[in-house]
């Protein structure tokens, strides 16, 4: 608590929504045990854990994520499991699985980007700026592609239906993924190369205003 009371106002209120995201699905996995509701008790504590993956990261490659991400980490899995799985978002909304992947992807892109672009800081590797792109891209289609495999097991072993229309699902869900992943990888590519970059410009700069006493210290025993 002494550590979050020495973040700016405006990052405790983000961490404060992501808190309350993982609250309310611990809700529902409660109320769901409680009505004996397996399936439904079983995808919420998955997607609850689920909900720890940034700090997970944090711990796994020593970096701190900006709360920026956790919360919109936190209302993805939200308007993903909550409103769309929930209350029914992705038949009343036949445009809220796209936007969702595509925001995923953008999510994850900047994951890869943050692990790689944390090596290239401390000099611990040294590339071009097209292998940050292309590690970005890669990294962001990958996770997609585990997604899909994901939905593909609940709906084959526990009888969901989060493949929706099947194939063409499936398909559409990784080219938006693709998509959002190149735009993530191109706007890192334009930032390492020192030009404009609508993405990763306040990105960056809040990553290395969080991570810059470790990654200097790093550097430093390189």
């Amino acid at each position: 608590m002494k550590l979050l009371s020495l973040l700016p106002k405006k990052d405790r209120i983000l961490l404060y929504i992501s808190w309350a995201v993982k609250i309310s699905i611990l809700v529902v996995f409660v109320t769901s045990i409680i009505r004996f509701r397996i399936f439904l008790a079983g995808l919420s504590l998955l997607v609850l854990l689920i909900s720890f993956l940034p700090s997970l990261i944090e711990k796994r490659f020593k970096i701190i994520l900006p709360p920026e991400f956790e919360t919109l980490f936190a209302l993805f899995l939200y308007a993903s499991f909550i409103l769309g799985e929930l209350k029914d978002y992705y038949t009343i909304y036949p445009w809220w699985d796209i936007v969702l992947h595509s925001l995923s992807a953008i999510m994850i892109g900047l994951i890869g980007f943050m692990i790689i672009y944390s090596l290239y800081y401390t000099h611990k590797v040294v590339f071009a700026p097209h292998f940050a792109a292309l590690f970005s891209f890669s990294f962001a289609l990958a996770i997609g592609a585990l997604w899909e495999i994901f939905e593909f097991g609940m709906d084959s072993f526990f009888g969901f239906s989060m493949l929706k229309s099947g194939l063409m699902d499936t398909m559409w869900d990784l080219i938006v993924d693709s998509i959002g992943a190149l735009i993530v990888s191109i706007s890192g590519y334009f930032y390492l190369k020192g030009g404009d970059s609508f993405i990763m410009e306040r990105f960056v700069k809040k990553f290395i205003e969080l991570n810059e006493r470790r990654l200097k210290k790093k550097h430093e025993l390189l």
